[in-house]
């Protein structure tokens, strides 16, 4: 296997870095909080879709996530951004205010529900950079460290 946390490209003045992996693209990332590596993790999302500064951040949208616990969570809400560009045509540049709630539906399960920004995509303005199909479950995770918060998720391309 050749996944190897920690090591990677870190892309400079964010808080998170692209790991090698085979036939994938892994991201680690950091944040003092759950919401900022929550907000983290979006931004390495879109930076792999395209050009983070191309996008701006006029257009509101609210989502609503459930997960059995943070990982699942973690994974279910990249899916959901990855979601909103591949099926809607909308990037999200920046996500705001978020709750983290016990899910009323799951009993041991949470609810996330965060105000995104973003635009729809432009072919005219947005170079896609790599054709992202899926965020996976392998290698999946989020940790409490002594600095925050730490995860890990897989992309297919």
């Amino acid at each position: 296997m050749l996944f190897h946390p920690g090591a990677g490209r870190q892309k400079e003045g964010m808080s998170f870095r692209f790991l090698d992996h085979t036939a994938d693209i892994g991201v680690e990332v950091e944040g003092a909080t759950l919401a900022d590596l929550f907000r983290q993790g979006a931004a390495a999302l879109l930076s792999l879709l395209t050009d983070y500064a191309a996008v701006t951040a006029s257009i509101a949208r609210e989502i609503h996530i459930e997960g059995a616990d943070p990982t699942d969570l973690w994974i279910n809400y990249l899916r959901e951004i990855l979601y909103l560009f591949n099926g809607e045509g909308f990037f999200v540049r920046e996500v705001g205010e978020m709750t983290f709630a016990p899910s009323a539906a799951a009993a041991a399960g949470f609810l996330l529900t965060a105000r995104c920004r973003g635009e729809t995509y432009d072919p005219r303005r947005h170079l896609l950079a790599t054709e992202v199909k899926a965020v996976t479950y392998h290698h999946a995770e989020v940790t409490e460290t002594p600095g925050g918060w730490r995860g890990v998720f897989i992309v297919d391309v």
